[in-house]
């Protein structure tokens, strides 16, 4: 996981020790799923900011972040075939 650090702060994590970055970025992520209701949303938002997805009504039009979210999800149908966002 990658946590900016004002997020590993707010979720009271220290980013160096792996069992709390995980925790962390896993909690992160399930409330980013929760508050934009979906996973692609949710990518979106912990790869540019719930900020950016808030401005932009969806994934916003970073390259960046629009690679990232296509990658996890192709990760996530490999795995997972069922998965339809």
């Amino acid at each position: 996981m990658q946590l900016m650090p004002e997020t590993a702060d707010m979720l009271g994590v220290d980013p160096l020790r792996v069992d709390e970055n995980v925790d962390g970025g896993t909690r992160y992520l399930r409330h980013l799923w929760d508050r934009f209701g979906d996973l692609t949303n949710a990518l979106a938002a912990y790869n540019a900011g719930p900020e950016s997805v808030d401005r932009y009504g969806g994934i916003p039009p970073y390259p960046e972040t629009q690679q990232y979210v296509r990658r996890v999800l192709a990760y996530y149908r490999h795995y997972h075939g069922d998965f339809r966002p």
